[in-house]
């Protein structure tokens, strides 16, 4: 797995893939959210990854605000066609962020 996408997973993105307990920075988060972003990902990656930064931004605006933006915002925003999936994966990254933020 690429070490972006590994970090964003021990950080919670909502994707079945095991985390190495490691315990990211949100630095190392947003860094790793562009490096992410850089590599348009599609389908459920894409879709885990928007509703992970959806769930930072809403529940943890200055530390998303001091790291990330409108950028990442927008990208995600062109993410979540289904709202239903967009919430359950959401609800689960609000879950695992509030063991970080």
């Amino acid at each position: 797995m690429d070490a972006a996408w590994q970090i964003l997973c021990d950080a919670g993105v909502p994707l079945a893939v095991a985390r190495s307990g490691r315990r990211p920075t949100a630095d190392e988060l947003a860094g790793a959210a562009r490096s992410a972003i850089a590599q348009a990902p599609t389908g459920r990656d894409a879709e885990a990854l928007a509703a992970f930064l959806f769930a930072w931004q809403h529940h943890w605006p200055d530390s998303f605000g001091g790291r990330l933006g409108d950028a990442e915002l927008a990208w995600a925003a062109h993410q979540l066609p289904d709202d239903n999936r967009y919430l359950k994966l959401r609800r689960i990254a609000i879950e695992r962020l509030a063991t970080l933020l």
